[in-house]
């Protein structure tokens, strides 16, 4: 069943086009390759016109430890995502919690309110829809490429 909804919401984000087109990470179809091209003509072609580029490289710390649950949900809904998959998917992020082991000692619970599960399937395309727009935040004449957490902000 669960492999049959995410299925479904991968199918309605590729039909839908809502991946941004600057996203390289966890979209099948995308990766470093084909993103290093894109930069490299845009940045031949603006040093062929005699212009200069800028650079930032960013990694963002613990992205996926940081995402807030609320939001992401909210972000699902706007994107148009059937309603029992967000329920689903709600399910598998909210209502967890987590304890620290030092050798023999335990930490008491305590309720994990943000973070994506790491090591699971669903988690890296979560954290790909929750940062979907962050491409939409610059102005023209500066771009931005992303793979996952990493972005390359140019100008």
């Amino acid at each position: 069943m669960e492999s049959i909804l995410w299925d479904n919401t991968m199918s309605h984000f590729r039909a839908n086009m809502l991946f941004s087109s600057k996203q390289f990470g966890f979209i099948k179809g995308r990766s470093t390759t084909p993103q290093l091209l894109q930069i490299l003509d845009k940045w031949t072609e603006c040093l062929e016109h005699g212009g200069q580029i800028d650079v930032i490289y960013t990694d963002l710390e613990k992205a996926f430890d940081k995402v807030p649950y609320k939001r992401l949900i909210c972000k699902l809904h706007s994107y148009g995502s059937h309603k029992d998959i967000v329920k689903w998917l709600e399910a598998f992020l909210t209502n967890r919690k987590q304890r620290v082991r030092i050798n023999d000692t335990f930490s008491s619970w305590a309720e994990v309110i943000s973070g994506i599960p790491q090591g699971s399937v669903l988690g890296p395309v979560l954290f790909i829809i929750y940062f979907n727009n962050l491409v939409e935040c610059f102005s023209s004449g500066t771009d931005i490429f992303l793979f996952a957490d990493d972005a390359k902000l140019f100008s």
